[in-house]
């Protein structure tokens, strides 16, 4: 790879938008051969957000001497880490949020390595942990047939449909 080469920004990179309590993506945009990623509620910005708590233009994607560098543009600033920042290196990946109330985004610039796109492998042969014990199950069945709760809710189902078909 020649200094130029490094010097160019990486042919591929992803920003999500995160689900808060779970972390997994909501929505992800793909940008290709770009040296600055937009991001904030204004239109025309590349990742574009409509939420009280993010700026116009709130938040930038920079590549700088070969690397990118995470911008805070907004008023209410940009958390990684829960620490605000002011400009933040990034090595490959990033999740940072948009003000203390505002979403949160996940940066990757190595997507190469994203395994997302590939295909689910595994054996068709049952685990044996997964198998079913049929008699235990039967067993439990009949267990609960056989109770006083059951009984009774059948009775409310069969008084329901009779005065249903009346």
């Amino acid at each position: 790879m020649s200094v130029a080469d490094s010097l160019a920004p990486p042919l591929e990179v992803v920003v999500q938008l995160l689900d808060a309590a779970r972390g997994s993506p909501l929505k992800t945009w793909r940008f290709v051969g770009r040296a600055s990623i937009t991001i904030g509620r204004a239109d025309g910005q590349d990742v574009e957000i409509s939420d009280p708590y993010v700026s116009r233009l709130h938040a930038e994607l920079a590549w700088r001497e070969g690397q990118w560098t995470l911008i805070s543009r907004g008023r209410n600033g940009v958390l990684v880490a829960s620490r605000p920042i002011t400009e933040f290196p990034v090595q490959h990946e990033v999740i940072f949020q948009l003000g203390s109330s505002g979403p949160t985004f996940r940066f990757r610039s190595a997507v190469e390595d994203d395994n997302s796109r590939r295909t689910l492998d595994s054996d068709l042969e049952p685990l044996p942990d997964f198998q079913l014990d049929g008699s235990r199950l039967r067993a439990e069945v009949d267990e609960i047939e056989a109770g006083e709760y059951f009984r009774k809710l059948l009775n409310q189902a069969k008084t329901l449909r009779h005065k249903r078909t009346e």
